[in-house]
């Protein structure tokens, strides 16, 4: 528990955290996710609700929470404006130094606000924390879990190809910082977290803090199921533009396509050639920028990467392709040195090849 008084946890007779949360009809669960908020264990914090046009009896659900505790912000705005753009309402009335996300469908855990305050105000550096969490089904029964132990070195080249921070509501982040990026992108609806990370990385590091921040309720009206036709041209749009800066070059449109059947195993063929050159071309930048055990993680990683990839055309039926994805993965595992994964591996391909 954060020990510190209410009053030292004031900056300038503000709160110091704003948890921000978009809610757009979420009447059946928008109860349980603000219930979580307020049970912190935590004195300093603001609640903003954003009411992104909501047609249901969410006003009203907020409303009502608003006159029951006066740590309750509510914003309504005049229409639906996407998550990016009630995010942007929502933090142009943050008061608070750091922002707590949390979705309107969620489940803030207990000692959440706290370990992240305790890691992000004693670390300057740190522009975002992140923290592992959890997923559940409609009803709130735990399904799996998300951990979120890789380091920040190894998390800026990830974020390269895909958005290894996970989840949106379990991080905290220095406000200032992210408005002086321009805040929430509104060409990436519902990869406008993965885009922030990306540009977050020049002004600071990601850390994560061992504590499980919420649990994160699945189910078909949760945004990325609604916004799922949109997100190839976010990646293109947010790959690009990392990699351009990483590589200091412009990244072609095949190239892009290549990752996203290795990274996000969408089944098209013939890609392996072109997705493991670019991936080798990254990671060799990758290298001369950090030490061995660094390294050895990142190359594990793709490794991974690549068999889950092959696991995926082989289920679909695909058994050449597969083995190529098996191959290109046994070489990247060789990087990492890592015997153990390595007798693993060599019998898993065994098996496939017979």
């Amino acid at each position: 528990m954060f020990n510190k008084s209410a009053d030292t946890l004031k900056d300038n007779g503000y709160p110091l955290v704003s948890v921000l949360m978009p809610v757009y009809n979420r009447e059946k669960f928008v109860d349980e996710a603000i219930e979580s908020v307020l049970a912190q264990d935590y004195d300093s914090f603001e609640l903003v609700l954003v009411d992104d046009g909501s047609t249901d009896a969410s006003p009203q659900i907020l409303k009502r929470w608003q006159e029951k505790d006066t740590r309750i912000v509510v914003v309504t705005a005049p229409h639906n404006e996407g998550i990016p753009g009630a995010l942007n309402r929502g933090l142009a009335h943050a008061r608070g130094r750091y922002i707590a996300r949390i979705d309107s469908d969620d489940v803030m855990l207990p000692g959440r606000l706290s370990a992240q305050v305790t890691c992000i105000s004693s670390r300057p550096e740190v522009i975002l924390v992140t923290s592992p969490f959890e997923y559940m089904d409609v009803n709130g029964k735990y399904v799996n879990s998300w951990k979120s132990d890789t380091p920040h070195e190894v998390v800026v080249f990830l974020l390269n190809f895909f958005n290894i921070v996970a989840g949106h509501g379990q991080v905290m982040y220095r406000k200032d910082d992210v408005l002086a990026e321009g805040g929430y992108s509104l060409d990436y609806p519902s990869s406008e977290d993965f885009d922030l990370w990306v540009k977050l990385l020049k002004r600071g590091r990601i850390e994560c803090v061992p504590v499980p921040a919420m649990r994160q309720r699945i189910h078909p009206n949760q945004s990325p199921q609604q916004y799922a036709s949109v997100k190839r041209k976010n990646w293109h749009g947010i790959m690009g533009n990392s990699l351009r800066h990483y590589l200091g070059r412009e990244v072609s449109f095949d190239e892009i396509e290549a990752l996203i059947t290795l990274w996000r195993r969408d089944g098209k063929t013939g890609m392996a050639p072109l997705a493991n050159a670019v991936t080798q071309e990254t990671f060799k930048r990758f290298c001369q920028q950090n030490s061995k055990p660094f390294q050895h993680l990142a190359s594990q990683r793709i490794a991974a990467e690549w068999k889950q990839t092959g696991d995926h055309f082989m289920k679909q039926g695909n058994g050449n392709e597969a083995k190529e994805y098996y191959r290109i993965a046994k070489e990247w595992l060789a990087l990492g040195d890592s015997s153990s994964l390595m007798t693993l591996f060599k019998r898993l391909y065994r098996k496939v090849i017979q």
